[in-house]
């Protein structure tokens, strides 16, 4: 069964729009695919009951000597 796509419409910093534009462009993927797959891995990564929870992911990473580097990469890394 095939999903109807719905059409949204939101508003954004211009500069904003223009980077993940880029970005998105040297993925080679439309925008809306980009914004597809974002929240694809927003729900992932925020969804209750599915994994580790955010916090229980982030629980030691204060005091573990990781660099702002490595803590992005963790943060970033999708499931």
């Amino acid at each position: 069964m095939r999903l109807r796509a719905r059409k949204v419409c939101l508003r954004v910093d211009e500069e904003l729009l223009e980077e993940f534009t880029q970005v998105a462009r040297l993925l080679g993927m439309s925008r809306s695919e980009a914004i597809r797959k974002a929240m694809e891995m927003f729900i992932a990564s925020n969804r209750p009951g599915r994994g580790s929870s955010m916090t229980a992911r982030m629980r030691g990473l204060v005091r573990s000597g990781l660099s702002l580097k490595e803590l992005e990469e963790m943060y970033l890394k999708p499931k």
